[in-house]
């Protein structure tokens, strides 16, 4: 062999040794698992409102995202409402959620960013900001009593949702 691939071949060898001895001293993925510490989203309900209207429901809440990554901003396609004693259960898909949404305020301090619902990832709300969020749910009218809302945040353990919960008076 000649004497520039040999060197070639030792210096790939060494290199290709470093980067595995690197991995396994700050990560641990040579030899067990790769280990991933980054923050897992956590949304929180801070004020949440609800009454019947001739139309529907009317639920006013305030949504932040309390915990999690800054590169993108937590979701909750799923949106779970229930009494006291789970006689009476209703679940909102991000599509619903989407639809209805009647309008959206956002805090002062987040001026620049702007929390969102759409189709698919039902509430979007960005690291830091809170969004109050007014939805009116047609066609629903709740009798009056103690309800709770969860929203479900997708790969968050359920002791981690945001729940809160309101009271219908009349």
């Amino acid at each position: 062999m000649e004497k520039v691939v040999v060197l070639g071949l030792i210096f790939s060898i060494l290199v290709a040794g470093w980067i595995l001895a690197t991995g396994q001293w700050a990560y641990g993925n040579v030899v067990g698992p790769l280990v991933n510490n980054s923050k897992l989203p956590k949304l929180e309900i801070t004020y949440i409102d609800a009454y019947n209207t001739p139309q529907g429901l009317c639920l006013i809440m305030n949504i932040t995202d309390i915990d999690g990554p800054d590169a993108y901003a937590a979701s909750a396609p799923l949106m779970e409402i229930y009494n006291a004693n789970h006689t009476f259960m209703m679940f909102l898909n991000s599509s619903q959620i989407s639809n209805d949404t009647v309008k959206i305020i956002q805090a002062p301090w987040n001026a620049n960013k702007k929390d969102t619902v759409n189709w698919y990832s039902g509430f979007v709300v960005i690291l830091g900001s809170e969004g109050q969020f007014h939805l009116l749910i047609k066609g629903v009218h709740l009798t009056p009593g103690k309800y709770y809302v969860k929203l479900y945040t997708p790969a968050i353990s359920t002791g981690r949702e945001a729940v809160a919960s309101f009271t219908i008076t009349s």
